[in-house]
């Protein structure tokens, strides 16, 4: 069974580790994580925050026509304060696919995600990506524009409760979809190299 890694990561409050505990719950899979007190005037949105990562490895099965096999996801979700803004980079290394969840209720959480939107972007560019969105009260009405804060095409766009775990495996049958494409694309120049090396 082939592994892959993914990565969620996004702003302060926007659902990461819910995230990943939705997906673990009922699978008897762990969910390692690192959440611990807030101590500063973020404490307004929660009381506990990521200080390193959150993980937890599932085996995901294909839906019907998926261009994937069976499939184990090895998931790490980052902190989302900046000043842990390091460990997304060094969390993003090796990524197969990643997710950036935002909470569209929050305009700071838009801008915030913006900027990780362009850095992963940046470190990962060929990697298939979505932005996960929550608390999104007009998809129809908003895609467009929020896609455009978000410097995303509108398609890049998924509304996700963390909470519903049925909304998060969704965001991972797409990402794994993006990555069945994006091999299926370099396969050909991979054994055109093949050859090449051959002559």
């Amino acid at each position: 069974m082939p592994t892959r890694k993914i990565v969620v990561s996004g702003p302060f409050g926007a659902g990461k580790s819910t995230f990943v505990a939705a997906l673990a719950a009922g699978t008897g899979a762990v969910h390692a994580t690192t959440e611990t007190g807030v101590s500063d005037g973020t404490a307004v949105l929660k009381t506990s925050t990521t200080v390193a990562l959150d993980h937890v490895a599932l085996e995901l099965a294909p839906p019907a026509g998926a261009a994937w096999h069976p499939t184990t996801v090895t998931l790490f979700g980052t902190p989302g304060q900046d000043r842990f803004g390091f460990m997304r980079e060094l969390l993003l290394q090796g990524a197969d696919a990643y997710a950036v969840l935002v909470d569209a209720s929050r305009a700071r959480s838009v801008q915030e995600a913006a900027g990780i939107v362009a850095d992963f972007a940046r470190l990962a560019p060929t990697a298939p990506r979505l932005v996960a969105v929550n608390r999104w009260a007009d998809p129809a009405g908003t895609r467009a524009p929020l896609a455009a804060l978000l410097g995303v095409p509108p398609q890049a766009l998924v509304a996700c409760d963390p909470r519903a775990a049925a909304d998060c495996r969704a965001v991972l049958h797409l990402l794994l979809d993006g990555v069945a494409l994006t091999e299926a694309r370099r396969a050909p120049a991979a054994q055109a190299a093949t050859r090449g090396d051959q002559l």
